[in-house]
């Protein structure tokens, strides 16, 4: 993989091993959290997003679910056919 810069930089992904993309893949998160603003790891629509879902549920509009909760609920949806 050439990744389009000045200069290219070559990554050679079709060899690397999965644990090797892995280690990749953390040392670049890692150099991204250090050196990058907040801005750019979590844009403030997200923060957004989250502030709406928060003002949701005070409102007694919304309800928090556990993950596991969610995939039980999304299981059996899928069971009886539902799409939702």
């Amino acid at each position: 993989m050439t990744i389009a810069s000045n200069p290219p930089i070559e990554i050679p992904l079709e060899r690397m091993t999965a644990p090797q993309k892995w280690d990749l893949f953390q040392v670049l998160w890692d150099d991204l959290r250090a050196s990058a603003d907040d801005e750019a790891l979590s844009p403030e629509w997200h923060a957004d997003v989250l502030r709406e879902r928060l003002e949701r549920e005070e409102r007694g509009e919304a309800v928090w679910r556990s993950v596991d909760e969610t995939f039980d609920r999304i299981r059996a949806q899928i069971a009886h056919g539902r799409p939702n």
